[in-house]
């Protein structure tokens, strides 16, 4: 792809008026001043030009200076041009920087823009979908710089535009580190509600197939109806009130966001950090019962469990479990929580308290 900007009938004026002071600085021969008398005489946007680039030395001062230099007819007798040529060399100095603090202005503003019209082509552009099989984890740096954790068994979309970073949670877990930039919010989209931030931290963990639970790691985040329109940058960071807009939440705060934001808690920073174990690999429980613990564990391996007792439903488990390790479970049932196990297939294992 092309990324040579074409510059503007406008810029290509600005651009030939620097010039002439350049040329001014150094004097004009007799057939550069026909020259200039001629461009000066084909357009008042030249002549504009021109003066807008000498009032940026030395006001009216250099506008003076040039009011000679605006013909009332196309040509000049020689002996009047030797007279602009010595009034032009007198400033020599003064048109010297002139000239370079132009044409750097104009450099400086054509780089500029280039940079944000290859960036804004960039977000443009950006459509995916990102997905991992199960036991598998991906971590992405998106376009904007944000982060995306992506858990086991787990599917996104991303549309970044010019004016907004769209995010949909379409299956699984992910954990977003996103990028701060006040003019395009950044929001992800999961069942019937969407979690909108600038610059923050959060996880979202589908738990069926409307609800999902959210921990809010870093900054705040809006939660909204999905049908609502999108919040502005202005309503989530300004003194605009949001409370009509949806529920905003903070940093060390989860909840359970179906439709309504439910069993909404406060936690300390291990509590986050055990939730988050899932990204260094490990999986935290601290004492649920062992069928909430298996349908854990079973997102991140095929292997299913089989309880024929159903006291062992119950039964509290706790631990620190690498993710996959199937046999390190199973080991650790066995020896700390008298728990039997008997493989039947290579994807099948029974349970049963141990005699």
């Amino acid at each position: 792809m092309n990324n040579i900007r074409q510059f503007s009938s406008k810029e290509d004026i600005q651009e030939h008026a620097c010039l002439w002071v350049s040329r001014l600085d150094r004097g004009l021969r007799d057939e550069e001043l026909v020259e200039l008398d001629s461009w000066l005489s084909e357009s008042n946007a030249h002549r504009q030009s021109l003066i807008e680039a000498a009032s940026l030395w030395d006001d009216m001062s250099v506008l003076n200076e040039l009011s000679g230099l605006f013909p009332e007819s196309h040509m000049r007798k020689s002996d009047g041009n030797r007279a602009k040529r010595q009034n032009a060399s007198q400033h020599r100095g003064k048109w010297s920087i002139a000239a370079a603090f132009l044409v750097m202005t104009l450099a400086i503003g054509a780089i500029v823009q280039q940079v944000w019209l290859d960036n804004t082509h960039e977000f443009a552009a950006i459509s995916e979908k990102v997905e991992t099989g199960i036991g598998e984890q991906k971590n992405i740096t998106l376009a904007d710089g944000s982060v995306l954790h992506l858990n086991t068994n787990s599917i996104v979309t991303v549309d970044f535009s010019q004016n907004a970073r769209s995010i949909v949670l379409l299956k699984g877990e992910a954990h977003f580190e996103v990028a701060h930039d006040t003019s395009r919010p950044f929001s992800v989209t999961a069942g019937n509600n969407t979690v909108t931030a600038v610059g923050t931290a959060f996880n979202m963990q589908y738990v069926n197939d409307n609800a999902f639970e959210l921990v809010v790691t870093d900054g705040k985040v809006l939660v909204k109806d999905r049908f609502r329109d999108s919040s502005s940058a202005e309503s989530l960071f300004g003194k605009k009130p949001v409370t009509e807009e949806g529920l905003l939440m903070f940093a060390g705060e989860k909840a359970t966001v179906q439709g309504k934001v439910e069993a909404r808690e406060s936690m300390s920073k291990n509590d986050i950090d055990d939730d988050l174990a899932w990204q260094q690999g490990m999986i935290v429980f601290k004492g649920e019962p062992l069928e909430a613990v298996l349908a854990e564990i079973g997102r991140y391996t095929p292997v299913r469990f089989n309880i024929t007792d159903e006291r062992l439903r119950k039964r509290r488990v706790a631990g620190y479990f690498k993710v996959g390790d199937i046999d390190g479970l199973l080991a650790a049932l066995k020896s700390s929580f008298n728990i039997n196990y008997e493989k039947i297939t290579d994807t099948s294992i029974q349970l049963s308290v141990a005699s």
